[in-house]
């Protein structure tokens, strides 16, 4: 008998044990594991492994909560995760560069000569027809971070561009286009980078839409339309827009003037372009704001606006002012809006 129960002890302890969080279930049916850091009468605010997000209270069903001690190992399995993250990425670029320096190419996941490279990237005869029919993709490889620049009759343009890191020329991707009021586009997309990891879209932020006449603002935005799906494997129907201030503007201007192309618009601390500005109803808005910006009576008009027309449309005001959101709110944002 006593063997028995020293074997069962010695099984029990080299079982695993579960690491349990505070759940979150939403009225919507999914629901969100984390670590509650803030609770109030009108919201939740939970750490995930991203970052932290916000829930109105509206929106949950119930929660249940998990110990203190449970949570804390949590936090450490989310720091241990975030430790191998890095030291892969680390190893992965001494390797690129490895390979690199050695002029092989990554291609489909593997490093191949340029010869080798040459030979994959060309289509077989039975594709030559259905490709030819297609918008040009570009073949040479892509750096998943990098700064395009191009001309568009007598303008030149630049943008940043994000990848998906299994990025490949076979997946059509939706795009996300961002635009910062001072045509900061490498920091525009830096921003919304989620949208690329976890989502799997391409993040392009503008160098030359920034504040001042629509004209040149247009301008870019339409040669970037232009020059994407000749560059990059896209899904032409999956646009949608960020901007800060002017760029949310941009955002809606962008939105407009192509209905059938996006379905979504994240506009951070303005409004339309003009008060006579519409939507197409297929196009789906999340606002967010601080709660001391200037601006927040007009987005307030903005949300009552589309709501009355029974557009899609939800409405995040954070603790701060004229600025763009935080990480975890971005986040939120893009969730929501991958989702409509």
């Amino acid at each position: 008998m006593k063997k028995h129960s020293l074997l069962f002890l010695i099984i029990f302890l080299l079982i695993p044990t579960a690491v349990f969080a505070d759940v979150i279930c939403l009225k919507s049916g999914g629901s969100v594991e984390g670590v509650i850091e803030i609770e109030t009468d009108d919201s939740v605010v939970v750490a995930v492994n991203i970052g932290r997000m916000t829930y109105p209270k509206s929106l949950i069903e119930s929660i249940s909560k998990a110990s203190d001690g449970e949570n804390a190992k949590l936090k450490k399995k989310w720091e241990d995760q975030k430790q191998q993250r890095e030291s892969e990425h680390e190893q992965w670029k001494k390797t690129a560069a490895e390979q690199e320096a050695k002029g092989l190419i990554l291609y489909d996941g593997k490093w191949v000569t340029k010869d080798e490279h040459e030979k994959l990237a060309k289509p077989e005869p039975e594709e030559r027809k259905e490709a030819a029919e297609q918008k040009p993709v570009e073949e040479k490889p892509v750096k998943l971070v990098d700064t395009i620049s191009f001309n568009a009759g007598s303008a030149s343009y630049r943008y940043t561009v994000r990848l998906p890191s299994n990025y490949d020329t076979k997946t059509k991707r939706p795009v996300l286009f961002c635009f910062d009021p001072n045509g900061n586009g490498e920091d525009a997309a830096k921003r919304f980078a989620y949208a690329a990891d976890n989502l799997g879209w391409i993040v392009v932020g503008s160098h030359d839409a920034k504040n001042g006449p629509w004209e040149p603002i247009v301008s870019a935005q339409e040669a970037m339309l232009k020059d994407i799906p000749k560059r990059f494997r896209v899904d032409e129907k999956r646009f949608y827009a960020a901007g800060l201030s002017g760029g949310a503007r941009m955002s809606f201007k962008m939105a407009y003037g192509h209905p059938a192309q996006f379905k979504g618009v994240i506009a951070c601390a303005a409004g339309f372009a003009d008060e006579r500005q519409e939507i197409a109803k297929n196009v789906a808005v999340y606002l967010c704001i601080g709660k001391k910006d200037s601006n927040l009576e007009e987005v307030k008009k903005v949300y009552t606006k589309l709501d009355t027309n029974h557009l899609k449309v939800y409405k995040h005001e954070f603790e701060g002012g004229h600025e763009w959101p935080s990480p975890a709110i971005i986040s939120q944002a893009l969730d929501w809006i991958a989702k409509q």
